[in-house]
């Protein structure tokens, strides 16, 4: 295994030709002409194993033991729907082949997804017998290639919505569960209010998270004293999709004291119209002289002796003076909103929901939220977690940007570098899961002859992706410090401020993620008052996430599970061109089905162009925001966008980056997930031509595919794509070149950035 490792702050600083505010990045907006209808290819539907009568009769046999074990729910809820598991082939995962037909002539509707292979169905009694007939019987190809789809039938059993167990259940005392979402509202609605009349019956105090939205999230409380019968009884009904303990929700913090250090806080007062960044976290306090004037708004939840203050109190003042306390940083200055909500040992989850859906309803303008709290066990491989959905609803709602840690991972065995290929306990935590956040693990930006890192390699302590269903994260990087052997801080960790005033020397991705909170709101800033252009989360992000990718190595697949894009160099980096550099933002208004959007003879900079082919190194980042749905599990994510650079002919588009071909672009569907990034909310490509590739006429193409069960969509989705062309012999005369180029295409454009983002 390779033991690539990132740059270090020196290195970032020293190493990198620094982007010039002389170039700004250009937009280029949707225009009507991107949109091209297209003949959508694809066969018609074919068996994917023969169906012969033993398939058919093993087939029936599954169903046959899956009606047994529901025989109790049948019987008890006549009138409400069971929930079946079609359990699909590797083949039949994609959408093309799913057994949609099969269900909707048995009479069933959708009840979501579960796992990638894992299709549930809402079955009455009815139900059970028109499926077996057409199992049976059915001998249309359509039904044919359908049966041939589903491995084995399986019930949504007890196992299934508890995985815990009662006894951790009556351990925490409280549960959180999330009702079944049928396709058909009557038939959701029959089992949820059934659901509540029992829970009314049985006298169990419970209520309705306020910030779930259009899924159902029901709190249970005092589960302890419920005798086990009822308990049982409850999570027998068929309206439970699942119920697990509520966890705690804690500051992403190390477990150890910080080491003091001789470091004077050097934070000065604000200067000029800086942006704000909300701290939600466990507060600040007003005994700190030196972070105080940075304070610009308090929002108050929790008091002490709930909260000591020294969690918020450190990373809001990486937020004020990441800068100011270590050097090295190349971290511009924000303002903090104060957000105290989170008591020192740990908040339940339902808390952190009710508190910050009203923190951020109270302040619509403030955009980045920094969010160094999680839950310290790693995510689910295949379930997008609870406060992780909360977030995105809440960034769609309110049109924020949460910068989130990705997680601290404490336990034995400490991971080494380069890693341990079969080591899984150190995935990232929710809420780092969040689609639509920034999610930030930690690199170390020094060594010494006892840490346990070395500069610029992933930090020990940084939990790593993928995210559920390989969902790449962390989105980027920063510095979190490093530690010192045996595991503590020191010299080569990161400078903060405690409640008191007094620096000490700690690490945790809790300090990775506001380093780039305070980046990002500056780049938010830059784009504000834009007379094109409404800044976004999903445009920031991708910006971010770009910068990150250029100014760091071009990472392998494993690589980017602890990288992530990379480390951003600084604030104008995400916004200016280096002289070597061309870069393009497109606005793209997606519409899916037999639509692609695509913007033909692409400008070269003529320092790329040799002996006609283009030799340069091609860097692309999308970001969207797609449709979302918590009841179907692994397929939580509804939208897709495809997205390629290529070369246009007489025979139509060629992808070149990626590489028709290349792993994760074509094969089965489960391949294209877990090595290609399908179905993840941001892209990045990238590709170096050193000897050149040939092509004259160049192109941006992009099309959208939605899930199956998902509904048309009200509007096109917006994406933003950024593309940099970059010299791979340090051209200077790229950036003006490809201006030029641009002048000729006729395009529409504009500058990016409305202002230059503070330097430091």
């Amino acid at each position: 295994m390779a033991t690539r490792k990132g740059l270090a702050a020196g290195e970032v600083a020293a190493a990198i030709p620094r982007s010039n505010e002389s170039n700004p990045f250009v937009l280029i907006p949707h225009a009507a002409a991107d949109l091209q209808n297209y003949e959508a290819s694809g066969g018609g539907a074919k068996e994917l194993v023969p169906v012969t009568p033993a398939l058919r009769q093993e087939l029936i046999q599954t169903l046959h033991n899956t009606r047994a074990e529901l025989a109790d729910h049948l019987q008890r809820y006549p009138n409400l729907n069971s929930t079946l598991v079609f359990r699909l082939r590797e083949k039949g995962i994609a959408k093309s082949h799913r057994p949609i037909h099969l269900m909707e002539r048995a009479g069933l509707g959708s009840a979501g997804h579960a796992h990638l292979d894992e299709m549930l169905v809402g079955c009455s009694a009815a139900g059970f017998q028109q499926l077996e007939q057409l199992i049976s019987q059915g001998n249309t190809k359509v039904l044919k290639a359908n049966i041939s789809a589903i491995l084995r039938i399986e019930p949504w059993s007890r196992q299934r919505r508890n995985p815990e167990g009662t006894l951790v259940l009556r351990q925490s005392g409280q549960a959180l569960v999330r009702l079944v979402r049928f396709w058909d509202d009557q038939a959701t609605n029959a089992a949820q209010t059934d659901l509540r009349a029992l829970l009314q019956l049985l006298d169990v105090r419970f209520s309705a998270l306020s910030a779930t939205g259009p899924d159902v999230v029901l709190k249970l409380e005092d589960l302890d004293a419920l005798p086990e019968p009822v308990l049982e009884m409850i999570l027998d009904h068929p309206g439970i999709r699942s119920v697990y303990a509520e966890p705690l929700v804690e500051p992403v913090a190390t477990g150890v004291p910080g080491i003091p250090m001789p470091v004077a806080p050097v934070l000065g007062l604000p200067q000029g119209p800086l942006p704000t960044v909300a701290v939600f976290d466990s507060g600040t306090g007003a005994g700190n002289a030196a972070l105080t004037p940075w304070i610009a708004s308090r929002d108050i939840y929790v008091l002490p002796p709930d909260t000591d203050h020294a969690h918020g109190n450190a990373v809001a003042s990486l937020v004020a003076g990441g800068t100011a306390l270590n050097p090295v940083f190349s971290c511009p200055p924000c303002v903090v909103h104060d957000v105290a909500a989170l008591e020192t040992g740990g908040s339940r989850l339902s808390d952190i929901v009710e508190r910050l859906r009203d923190a951020v309803t109270k302040r619509p303008d403030i955009k980045v939220w920094n969010l160094s709290l999680g839950v310290n066990a790693p995510c689910d491989p295949d379930q997008f977690g609870e406060l992780a959905q909360v977030l995105d609803m809440l960034s769609d709602q309110h049109d924020v940007l949460f910068v989130v840690a990705a997680g601290n991972y404490l336990d034995a065995p400490r991971r080494t570098w380069p890693p341990d290929a079969a080591m899984t306990q150190d995935r990232l935590s929710t809420p780092g899961d969040a689609v639509r956040a920034l999610t930030v693990g930690s690199i170390s930006h020094a060594e010494a002859p006892d840490t346990l890192s070395r500069a610029g390699e992933p930090a020990p302590y940084s939990r790593r992706g993928p995210g559920p269903v390989f969902t790449p994260k962390p989105d980027i990087v920063h510095h979190g410090g490093n530690v010192h052997a045996p595991w503590s801080g020191g010299t080569t960790s990161t400078n903060v401020l405690a409640p008191n005033g007094a620096t000490y020397a700690s690490f945790g991705t809790s300090f990775a993620a506001p380093l780039a909170s305070a980046v990002t709101a500056h780049v938010w800033q830059s784009l504000n008052g834009h007379p094109n252009l409404q800044a976004n989360p999903a445009l920031v992000k991708a910006l971010m996430v770009h910068a990150s990718q250029l100014s760091s190595p071009a990472y392998a697949g494993w690589e980017r599970r602890y990288f992530g894009a990379g480390l951003p160099q600084d604030a104008l980096s995400v916004l200016f061109d280096r002289d070597d550099s061309f870069t393009l933002v497109f606005e793209a208004s997606l519409i899916p089905g037999a639509w692609r959007w695509r913007k033909s003879d692409y400008p070269i900079p003529a320092a790329l162009r040799h002996n006609g082919k283009l030799r340069a190194e091609v860097i692309i980042t999308a970001a969207y925001a797609p449709p979302l749905n918590a009841a179907y599990g692994a397929e939580y994510v509804r939208a897709n966008l495809e997205l390629g650079f290529g070369v246009e002919d007489e025979d139509g588009f060629t992808g070149k980056v990626p590489l028709l071909g290349e792993e994760g672009t074509a094969g089965y569907e489960a391949e294209q997930v877990e090595y290609g990034g399908k179905w993840a909310p941001v892209k990045v490509h990238r590709r170096t031509f050193p000897n050149g590739i040939s092509g004259d006429a160049w192109a941006l193409n992009a099309k959208l595919m939605l899930r199956a069960f998902e509904p048309p969509l009200q509007q096109a989705l917006r994406a933003y794509i950024v593309v940099t062309l970059r010299a791979t012999d340090g051209d200077t005369r790229v950036h003006t070149q490809g201006l030029q180029a641009l002048q000729a295409s006729n395009w529409v454009q504009h500058s990016l950035p409305v202002r230059v983002p503070v330097i430091v």
